[in-house]
């Protein structure tokens, strides 16, 4: 039976929460479980989110940001990102040097907690970015804008600094690629309860990225088969930096298992499920 959900969206100034009950479930599409169901406004119209805005069952922690340079999914709940969403090709990188500037995101709703460097000191885990610092370094402004804490997750720092940042130079390499463009989402892995850090950021028991190659042109509906997916959970735990990012690749569908986000809405459902399902061949 088909249920039909209707939306209702206020749409502030680069925020905008998603709302309505859970969605029925879906008759195609991933394996998250959910027909597709977006947000109107500005967000869902984001280059950023151009395969689809990742939706799970429950709205309610959602809260939806356009940052321009990404789109964020923030859970005012875990005080963290749900999840982060970029497009990245070669236009957007350069060598402006890194700012450094973790600042709260001031575009929240008032009644969310602003999350600051603070809530990490003496914790033992970095201000772990989502969106990569050198995935925009164009320019300056452009670079300030990760250094939100709304693209930051706790990471040890030997993820971070290990095969973390071994898969975000992994990526921009493929972005310098001549007519590539990639659309990436990354996130955390929670378990509930989650432990917390400072003013109750939840800590990850393990972040996931997905990374879509494709032409630059290319819209979902022209994915096929063929069009590389590469994704990955790497675990937040002590012994992870000595290994390479590629120990940690998997599918789509296990990435949809641990959060219970459905993710590649807008492709058409048959090369949907064939993406999802498949793990990448990596070098």
């Amino acid at each position: 039976m088909l249920v039909l959900l209707v939306l209702v969206a206020v749409v502030l100034p680069r925020c905008a929460r998603l709302a309505g009950p859970p969605r029925a479930p879906a008759t195609s599409g991933g394996s998250g479980g959910f027909a597709p169901s977006e947000p109107v406004g500005s967000v869902a119209e984001s280059p950023h989110v151009a395969l689809g805005v990742p939706t799970d069952a429950d709205s309610s922690d959602d809260v939806l940001l356009d940052e321009r340079q990404f789109v964020v999914s923030y859970s005012p709940r875990r005080r963290d990102p749900n999840w982060v969403a970029w497009r990245l090709d070669s236009s957007y990188l350069g060598h402006v040097p890194r700012r450094d500037d973790f600042r709260p995101d001031e575009s929240l709703p008032v009644t969310a907690y602003r999350v600051t460097s603070h809530d990490y000191a003496r914790s033992g885990y970095d201000r772990g970015h989502l969106c990569p610092s050198a995935d925009r370094d164009r320019d300056r402004d452009m670079n300030a804008v990760t250094f939100l804490m709304t693209n930051v997750v706790p990471q040890l720092h030997e993820l971070n600094a290990g095969p973390w940042e071994k898969l975000e130079e992994y990526e921009r390499r493929r972005a310098s690629e001549p007519g590539a463009e990639l659309s990436i989402v990354a996130g955390g892995v929670f378990r509930d309860p989650a432990p917390t850090i400072g003013h109750g950021t939840a800590v990850p028991s393990a972040t996931y990225k997905i990374i879509v190659v494709a032409a630059q042109g290319q819209t979902a509906r022209d994915l096929d088969d063929a069009t590389e997916v590469i994704a990955v959970i790497m675990p937040n735990r002590e012994g992870v930096g000595g290994s390479n990012w590629t120990d940690f690749v998997v599918s789509v569908d296990r990435i949809e298992e641990a959060t219970g986000y459905d993710f590649l809405s807008r492709v058409p459902a048959p090369v949907q499920r064939l993406l999802e399902a498949k793990t990448a061949r990596v070098p």
